[in-house]
């Protein structure tokens, strides 16, 4: 293998781990994402329990400390559920801004393996080149030494 041949290879192996690399970031913020939307569904599905306590009490006439309390509990819920879409549309944004990395990194693998195949098929070249001026060089010796010698067959 030649050195340049050698020294593509190095980059297309550095490429790859870059590529392995951003793939592991990448599943590493998906799982935090699929963590956050669990966690704001479940937000939201406690907030509308809240909001349904709040509207029973109003229904059934309770009193006014049950009301209040209904209602600082549905207003702290909701908090809760807003803090946990925030938090989602932060790591939807971490996701995006991976998705673009782990998009630049395979862009890159496929470069490198572009110019190794071209590498690959001027070094081939090159050897068919030599063999047939071996050929030739050989086939123009043997023509030499047959004029020379005065042998002809």
């Amino acid at each position: 293998m030649t050195p340049r041949r050698r020294r593509i290879e190095r980059i297309l192996d550095h490429r790859k781990k870059e590529l392995d690399d951003a793939s592991a970031v990448m599943a590493a913020v998906r799982a935090r994402e699929a963590v956050a939307a669990a966690e704001a569904d479940a937000a939201d599905a406690c907030t509308k329990e809240a909001a349904e306590a709040r509207r029973k009490l109003a229904e059934k006439g309770s009193g006014v400390m049950e009301f209040i309390e209904a209602e600082e509990w549905l207003y702290s819920t909701a908090r809760r559920a807003e803090r946990s879409w925030a938090i989602l549309s932060n790591i939807r944004g971490e996701v995006e801004k991976v998705q673009v990395v782990v998009a630049q990194a395979r862009t890159k693998v496929k470069q490198a393996e572009q110019i190794a195949a071209r590498v690959e098929l001027v070094e081939k070249k090159l050897a068919d080149r030599r063999e047939r001026r071996r050929d030739d060089e050989a086939g123009a010796r043997i023509a030499q030494r047959r004029i020379s010698g005065g042998v002809e067959r």
